[in-house]
């Protein structure tokens, strides 16, 4: 028998009781984009990637209470359920979103128990070059003693630079450059002879199709400092190692490939074991936790 929460801050201030924890995280990520009704009525979906993601964010930070996580897909219930928690002053509730372009509009809700990506998303902080060689080098039981790697994924952010600005531009107009529903790759060559590579005509035309002026798009990314790996559409970045990974297994190795599920829980993985306790990603969730309470 399901379990109905009253659709109020009270009642969302009791969904710890029911699951027997301290906190309950509302994140995004899952196949369903629940409403504000549904999840005060305890829907959510489980296991999600996002979940996966600040859980262990939250493990390297978070000692002695129990933390019951829950997917509800979209971001504007998050903010939803944000503003209910700063109204109803809730505090066995937090929720943890995406930055996407936030940081640089402005437009983040400062709370304790409001949280942020470093990046774009979890994809942003997740993946890099050396994740990408560590996924393949435990796929193939071989080592990578070459930069290929390397080269391929700083000439994707190289000619992905001009996207990611017009991206943050036409953000602050409630638009994107990258069609995110229908085709994020559409600039991704996902059938090349070897590795992929970004079609920078694809891009070109975009740009055009849209009327957008170089010289604007290079002044607003610039003045604002955007950096491609750390603002470009996370799925996007996600998916294009994705397919750096499965042409390298197929193309080098002759190798069959495997589902993006699985290489995502892999790069999750490979990140948070071998990457995340130094540099700058650690040091801005140190810091989060550092003011937030947890």
């Amino acid at each position: 028998m399901s379990v109905v929460f009253r659709r109020t801050s009270s009642g969302l201030n009791n969904q710890h009781l029911f699951h027997k924890v301290d906190i309950v995280v509302f994140v995004e990520g899952g196949n369903i984009q629940y409403n504000k009704a549904e999840v005060y009525s305890g829907s959510f979906n489980h296991e999600t990637e996002d979940i996966i993601f600040w859980s262990k964010v939250f493990d390297n930070f978070v000692t002695g209470k129990k933390i019951k996580f829950k997917s509800i897909g979209s971001k504007s219930t998050i903010k939803e359920i944000a503003l209910d928690i700063i109204d109803g002053k809730i505090n066995t509730v937090l929720v943890a979103m995406d930055n996407e372009f936030d940081e640089i509009l402005k437009k983040q809700i400062s709370h304790p128990n409001i949280y942020y990506t470093y990046g774009y998303s979890w994809e942003n902080d997740v993946w890099n070059a050396a994740v990408v060689k560590s996924v393949i080098e435990e796929l193939t039981a071989i080592k990578i003693e070459h930069s290929d790697i390397e080269n391929n994924f700083n000439t994707f952010l190289k000619d992905l630079k001009l996207a990611v600005y017009a991206d943050g531009y036409l953000f602050k107009k409630e638009c994107s450059f990258f069609p995110r529903k229908k085709s994020p790759l559409f600039c991704v060559d996902c059938n090349p002879t070897d590795l992929p590579i970004i079609k920078k005509d694809a891009i070109e035309n975009r740009i055009s199709s849209k009327s957008l002026k170089k010289a604007n798009l290079y002044s607003y990314g610039r003045r604002h400092s955007i950096e491609t790996k750390k603002l470009c559409y996370g799925h996007l970045l996600a998916d294009y190692c994705v397919q750096l990974i499965m042409h390298y297994l197929k193309n080098r190795h002759s190798l069959k490939n495997i589902s993006k599920d699985i290489i995502y829980r892999m790069g999750l993985n490979k990140f948070f074991k071998e990457q995340f306790k130094s540099g700058n990603i650690f040091e801005y969730y140190q810091q989060q936790f550092e003011k937030n309470v947890a």
